[in-house]
């Protein structure tokens, strides 16, 4: 696990850097935390979030293998309903 110094963020801040609405900083914070990706506590009051600290998780080659075979499927599915789009509009 790799950890970081603690740090305060305001939601404006957290929302420029991971580019969302400042209106879903609340929202990924809690699934952070609630995925232990960060130990961090929300200050609603002050729409403040500081992060404790962070885990670096690593994928591995066999994990790769699988989120690319999951992505090959899903682009060939994809590629079969365009063709089958494309044959209902020649007709």
């Amino acid at each position: 696990m790799v950890t970081s110094e603690s740090s305060n963020f305001d939601y404006e801040q957290l929302a420029n850097l991971l580019n969302i609405k400042s209106d879903d900083v609340e929202e990924w914070a809690i699934e952070a935390i609630a995925n232990k990706i960060i130990d961090a506590k929300i200050d609603q009051m002050n729409r403040r979030v500081v992060i404790k600290s962070t885990k670096l998780t690593q994928i591995k080659t066999e994990e790769w293998k699988r989120i690319l075979g999951k992505v090959q499927t899903w682009k060939d599915k994809f590629e079969r309903m365009q063709m089958v789009l494309e044959a209902a509009r020649e007709q």
